[in-house]
């Protein structure tokens, strides 16, 4: 490297890097400032993201002509440019973390400069438009300069630019909308929580059923003082299961009997399958001091009470509200040309509608397994498919030039 080099002369290196990457930084902020800082989500929206992405392409393929007689075009498809674009989207980035994203509460100097949304303000942009073009200018000129050893470099380069294509231009149309049902209901309005705007679906939903399974609950002590639940990060809970006995502190505590639908009646508890019933439980507890304390205990429900044992001055014996382990939508697919398609909608299992990716979300915690209603996540991402081709292409381009790297060195040391 040249030390005495004169900045801007060619070939440009890291100093201009910085250079541009902080003016960019400030021509961000000096556009969402003068935006009154609206960014530039409005811009990007359907279908001007198309026309964006299409323009930005034409524009790379076109540039790339001139990297003989343009300075910043022959810098751009260096290391030097790609590392400086990586750090200012890196910088940009991280600026996500400093404030609170979309809140309206946030001080004026923050939402003028975008810092509460920074994934749709002008920094963001430049920051993605600077990567994009130096990443794609490298990926034209190794497809003109096509040598078949470049190809494992062209693929995954061009895999990583479709990758930032797709996450940056197609990120204004996805929609993450809300939408709650109740048993034997028919909805097809969608919310989306964020603006609280209303959106009227193609098609429509009836819950059939709402299943939840729960974990056995556990057993605990609680301070009777304060209510808190005892912990000493070791054994502070046992499960519930009959005949289960277990140590919290110093007692030892023994389930006689574990009723897991329950309600009292007198001085007990009987197993009913009723709304609200909760688990109960019959326990035994001693300590080393000879006390010895035995009793019901029930962890309660939106229509039970809850029910302790007292043991001493200090603890309580209590049971814990049982924990969900799955939980199920049943429900009916209403669309004018398919009719009726009967679903289970279950966490992590998403269902697809008209490309609408549909995930069992959450339910009525009050009523706990009692729940009529169940509230679904509605998601739509029409990009989704060209991010994962980029991400397919990065992957093969790796392994492309993992298998091209073996070769050659199998190659070296046959020939030694």
């Amino acid at each position: 490297m040249n030390k005495n080099r004169i900045t801007w002369e060619h070939p440009w290196a890291y100093k201009e890097g910085i250079l541009i990457s902080i003016s960019l930084l400030l021509m961000g902020f000096i556009l969402e400032v003068a935006t009154g800082g609206k960014g530039v989500l409005q811009m990007l929206n359907y279908p001007n993201n198309i026309y964006m992405g299409v323009g930005l392409i034409i524009f790379i393929i076109l540039i790339s002509f001139l990297r003989k007689k343009m300075a910043l075009v022959a810098w751009l498809e260096t290391i030097p440019a790609a590392i400086s674009s990586i750090g200012l989207l890196l910088f940009v980035s991280l600026l996500l973390g400093l404030t609170m994203q979309y809140d309206q509460n946030a001080p004026h100097i923050v939402k003028v400069l975008g810092l509460n949304h920074v994934i749709t303000s002008w920094p963001y942009l430049l920051a993605n438009l600077f990567l994009l073009i130096s990443l794609g200018l490298t990926t034209v000129k190794n497809v003109v300069s096509f040598r078949w050893k470049k190809l494992g470099f062209i693929v995954s380069h061009l895999g990583l630019w479709i990758v930032l294509f797709g996450a940056n231009f197609g990120s204004v149309q996805v929609q993450r909308l809300q939408m709650t049902l109740t048993e034997a209901g028919i909805n097809n309005i969608a919310v989306d929580n964020s603006t609280g705007q209303s959106y009227t679906m193609p098609f429509a939903f009836k819950l059939i059923d709402f299943k939840l399974e729960e974990y056995t609950p556990k057993i605990g002590l609680v301070y009777n003082q304060t209510g808190k639940l005892f912990n000493d990060k070791g054994n502070s809970t046992i499960i519930a299961d009959s005949s289960n006995t277990g140590s919290i502190e110093n007692w030892e505590i023994t389930v006689i009997d574990y009723i897991y639908s329950s309600s009292k009646a007198g001085d007990r508890y009987y197993f009913i399958n009723e709304s609200g019933a909760a688990p109960s439980a019959y326990v035994r507890a001693h300590n080393g001091n000879g006390i010895v304390k035995e009793g019901w205990i029930c962890s309660g429900s939106y229509n039970r009470p809850f029910e302790s044992l007292k043991l001493n001055n200090e603890f309580s014996a209590v049971m814990l509200l049982p924990e969900p382990k799955e939980f199920t939508s049943v429900l009916d697919i209403l669309q004018k040309e398919k009719g009726v398609t009967r679903i289970n909608l279950e966490v992590n299992k998403p269902a697809v509608v008209d490309g609408w990716k549909i995930y069992q979300m959450s339910y009525d915690s009050d009523l706990g397994r009692w729940s009529d209603t169940s509230v679904i996540e509605l998601i739509s991402d029409p990009w989704i498919d060209l991010v994962y081709t980029g991400v397919f292409l990065m992957l093969a381009g790796a392994v492309y030039m993992f298998w091209m790297g073996s070769k050659n060195n199998t190659n070296n040391i046959k020939t030694d």
